[in-house]
């Protein structure tokens, strides 16, 4: 349950983090303001459009055809109310009053001049509409009255009305919260990021008026609270899907590794040997022992899969200890007899630092009577040697007597001075380089490179995987010692290695049918 609740918890946060990073990374900065300000918008491009329609009357100056051109005008619109000419500083005209005298004076300093020389009022109550106040813009000989709105977004956050002023560069404020951008970056139409705030802005192309809208936190959840939900419900589902895989993942592990102990106990753990051959005279020399796990009902367990998970336990050296044992019991009398016989034996690098691996070797090597140099080591290259104890046992086993062999080389960590500081006797060159043979892949080319730096160093090869005729020429051609793999024999019980061996020596080299090895 514990996993569960974390696994809901770490992926709701996963998925907020990442659905907030969306946002403000890619989905805002796509989202103009236009759409969210709507009527403000249209306002600004109307006041723009009126101005142009005014100033092309050509009818007499507060002439009823001219009076009625500019009402046309007004009518014509959603936001404006009223449309004014005037002479210097007096109003002479609009659109709703008729001929008027009105001084521009009574209406005080302008709030806002632009670049193009339009003034801006606010807040002004004019003698023809009495307790109506009305924003004022002048350009030229005209002037707006514009009704004074702040609409507010879907949030419900107020949307600014900004005038810009380019050359001064001046930002005022008209409506809503105060902006505090520049004018260049209002212009630019490049959205802003202010901490966890997101600021849109759009400006009306030649009137220099522009309508921004800040969102932060709050206002995002609005906008998004149905699409942003979703992902956190989904990114939890995912979190805990994932957390209940994982415990089933270790639960497997663990149920394996229960098994694989008590499989030990009950004898279903065996060793098979896959012979190894001279490669210039076909005798089989030694042959690597090979981990079986059959079950009761006969079904087989892949190595792959409980050797990794012995790895990940102290189950190696169990593992490790059985097979000194079973090789001691079942080829006791081979490595006796046979002076120049090899069996290899695979360790992890956790039994070098185990008493228990240096105690077996003792108990059922030295003890029984076989020589060490009956006995090689395999390490795997992808396993790293990596601490000065474990390459201190390496050195002090060699110097005993026994083999070191460098299983997969090729394919992990071993480089020269890796080679030469743990005294290594053979390199077992990995099958992915004998599958290599004959193509033109960075592979095939690198094996006289793997050949020609063992002979430098006076280690042996032994080539792993060798299946074809083709493979065996070549790597005999190329003055490789020894082969493995299935063209010569695939593991077989103890029994019948004898036999194997026996067999090589007064006949033709073994070629066995192709299997499992």
């Amino acid at each position: 349950m514990i996993w569960l609740v974390c696994g809901l918890v770490f992926g709701a946060c996963v998925a907020l983090i990442v659905t907030l990073c969306i946002l403000y990374m890619v989905i805002l900065p796509q989202l103009s303001s236009k759409g969210a300000t709507g009527r403000l918008y249209v306002q600004g491009r109307e006041i723009h459009r009126t101005f142009r329609r005014l100033e092309a009357i050509t009818a007499a100056r507060c002439s009823p055809e001219f009076l009625a051109a500019m009402r046309s005008i007004v009518l014509d619109t959603y936001t404006i109310r009223d449309a004014a000419y005037r002479e210097g500083d007096m109003v002479r005209c609009s659109s709703g009053a008729g001929q008027v005298l009105v001084s521009v004076q009574s209406f005080g300093p302008p709030l806002f001049r632009a670049v193009s020389g339009a003034e801006t009022w606010r807040n002004i109550e004019l003698p023809s509409a009495p307790g109506v106040k009305s924003t004022i813009i002048m350009r030229g000989a005209f002037s707006l009255m514009v009704a004074p709105v702040s609409p507010q977004s879907r949030s419900g956050r107020p949307i600014s009305t900004v005038l810009v002023n380019p050359l001064s560069g001046a930002v005022t404020t008209i409506s809503g919260p105060k902006i505090s951008l520049s004018a260049a970056a209002l212009l630019a139409h490049k959205p802003a990021r202010k901490g966890l705030r997101f600021i849109s802005a759009e400006c009306v192309e030649g009137a220099y008026v522009c309508y921004v809208q800040v969102m932060g936190l709050r206002e995002i959840w609005h906008e998004f609270s149905l699409p942003i939900a979703l992902l956190v419900l989904l990114g939890s589902v995912v979190g805990g899907s994932l957390s209940v895989l994982v415990l089933q993942a270790q639960r497997k592990r663990a149920t394996l590794e229960n098994r694989l102990r008590r499989a030990l106990d009950t004898n279903e753990i065996s060793l098979e040997y896959q012979p190894i051959v001279e490669l210039g005279s076909g005798r089989v020399c030694g042959a690597e022992a090979l981990m079986r796990w059959t079950l009761r009902s006969n079904e087989k367990v892949s190595p792959t899969a409980f050797i990794a998970c012995a790895e990940e336990s102290s189950l190696i050296t169990d593992l490790t200890c059985f097979a000194i044992r079973t090789v001691s019991r079942e080829l006791r009398s081979l490595l006796r007899n046979e002076q120049d016989f090899v069996i290899s034996i695979n360790i992890g690098s956790r039994d070098l630092t185990d008493p228990r691996f240096l105690l077996a070797l003792e108990t059922h090597i030295v003890a029984t009577g076989i020589s060490p140099r009956r006995i090689a080591l395999e390490l795997t290259e992808r396993q790293p040697i990596d601490t000065p104890d474990a390459r201190a046992t390496i050195r002090s086993l060699h110097a005993k007597g026994y083999r070191i062999y460098i299983d997969d080389f090729g394919t992990g960590y071993s480089n020269l001075a890796y080679l030469g500081e743990l005294s290594v006797d053979t390199i077992k060159v990995d099958m992915i380089f004998t599958q290599s043979v004959g193509s033109d892949t960075i592979r095939a080319r690198l094996i006289p490179s793997i050949l020609g730096v063992a002979r430098d160093l006076g280690i042996s090869v032994i080539i792993e995987g060798v299946e074809s005729e083709e493979q065996e020429r070549y790597f005999r051609a190329s003055g490789a010692h020894f082969a493995q793999g299935w063209r010569y024999s695939r593991s077989v019980p103890a029994r019948d290695l004898l036999s194997v061996a026996r067999s090589s020596r007064t006949s033709r080299p073994l070629h066995g049918p192709a299997g499992g090895g």
